[in-house]
């Protein structure tokens, strides 16, 4: 990075005494900044420390306007930035760089969008977590795949040392602990700035609420006409009966669950608290709401950076599908209580077989999947769909897949589960995006 350094704190230690020097002006700042360059542009070499979206535009605002520490960077660096963060993770600020459209977007051409983002680079506001390659890769049932390039959203040091930021640890990891003396004073002196321009709340007014009767009319009285109007309450995508007060959780939740799930972008607050009335219904904790969000998202389940454009209806598929494999283990495990024990004579047949085959490995195989009744196949289907969404194991469909040849994978397991975990394997070695 330059030559700016702030105010650290050593690693594990958050109360060590500092010294409280003024910060730096905007002008001392630019005087002692150096642009970024070579491999001090990648995660592994950054001076700066990662940050959400939403701090990240605050910093490029004072980089790019206030201090002016880049001499090109200008209004469409910020547009540029601005689009990456409308596509950023909301907690890590992991963006996919879309260079084709990101440049439809803003109407430039792509030199212009790969100039602006080499100006972010040299600002220490970006990093490289992948570099992308057009190299063939040899993916099960894909020809051809390029990698693509993934960058960081990141916040140089010449700016904490101008806020008088304190930080713990160094590089990509560094976290912000607290302020110096100088810089609790200037976000001080903002947060007043910031609430003297605020309105004052407005005084409450009063409303009789008087019903309007009708003399000598057969018309009944607003309210109780009103009222014989409502509806009758509707129930939920899994049936349940939707309350004022439970979807009036529902939205308190979306509200607060929808800025940490970038994917979830797209859907109303309304249409989100539709959906999650059933996690509700059900007991479920906002802790394991927003852990069930993350493992049905887009780059979890198929491990790709797509997002739904109907959030709500992606979200309410997955509530069905999750009762429909609830309802066929509660089925299958009837079906085993019920059972009635084999005769004599069978399981005397079946040890036999059994003892045959112990001395002789040459018996009959499976010869394919019409060896297989429907009961077993729906079995060996429920078994492959658990071990994939609860425990992220494909290894099932896989060897599936490998011993038996891909048509009677997807013939067993159906096309849509043989894919996702196809691609849940090709993305499993990625150390530098993790999924969970």
């Amino acid at each position: 990075m330059g030559s700016v350094e702030p105010f650290t704190t050593p690693a594990g230690d958050t109360s060590a005494p500092k010294p409280d020097p003024s910060t730096p002006s905007a002008e001392a700042a630019r005087d002692r900044f150096e642009l970024v360059r070579g491999s001090a542009q990648d995660v592994m070499h950054t001076a700066s420390r990662r940050c959400e979206p939403r701090d990240w535009l605050v910093a490029l605002d004072w980089l790019i306007f206030e201090a002016k520490l880049h001499p090109k960077a200008t209004l469409t660096t910020m547009r540029v930035a601005m689009d990456l963060a409308a596509r950023m993770d909301y907690r890590r600020g992991i963006v996919l760089y879309d260079l084709l459209g990101t440049a439809a977007k803003l109407k430039v051409d792509k030199s212009t969008v790969k100039r602006h983002v080499a100006y972010l680079r040299e600002l220490g506001a970006l990093v490289w977590l992948e570099h992308g390659s057009k190299r063939n890769l040899r993916l099960p049932g894909r020809k051809y795949t390029a990698t693509a390039t993934i960058y960081g959203a990141t916040i140089p040091l010449a700016y904490d040392a101008a806020k008088g930021h304190r930080l713990r640890g160094t590089g990509y990891e560094a976290t912000v602990i607290g302020f110096t003396e100088a810089g609790r004073e200037q976000a001080v002196a903002k947060a007043k700035e910031s609430a003297a321009g605020r309105l004052a709340p407005p005084s409450r007014g009063g409303s009789a609420h008087v019903p309007a009767d009708v003399d000598g009319g057969k018309e009944k009285a607003t309210r109780s006409a009103r009222a014989s109007r409502i509806k009758p309450p509707k129930t939920s995508t899994l049936g349940h009966k939707v309350t004022a007060a439970l979807f009036q959780a529902a939205d308190r939740l979306a509200r607060r669950l929808r800025p940490l799930h970038n994917w979830t972008q797209r859907a109303k607050i309304s249409e989100l608290s539709w959906v999650l009335v059933d996690k509700l219904a059900e007991g479920c904790t906002e802790q394991q709401v927003d852990v069930w969000l993350r493992d049905i998202s887009p780059s979890v389940v198929a491990g790709l950076d797509w997002r739904p454009t109907r959030p709500h209806t992606y979200i309410a598929s997955w509530l069905l599908r999750e009762r429909a494999v609830r309802e066929g283990d509660a089925q299958l495990q009837q079906d085993w209580a019920n059972a009635v024990a084999p005769n004599p004579d069978f399981a005397a047949a079946v040890q036999e077989t059994r003892e045959r085959q112990a001395e002789d490995d040459d018996y009959p195989q499976c010869a394919g999947l019409e060896d297989l009744d429907e009961e077993t196949r729906k079995r060996m289907r429920a078994e492959a769909w658990a071990a994939y969404k609860y425990d992220g194991d494909p290894g099932l469909v896989l060897a599936t897949y490998e011993l038996a040849g891909p048509q009677v994978a997807v013939a067993l397991y159906g096309p849509e589960l043989v894919d996702l975990c196809q691609k849940l394997h090709a993305n499993a070695n990625n150390p530098r995006i993790r999924l969970h």
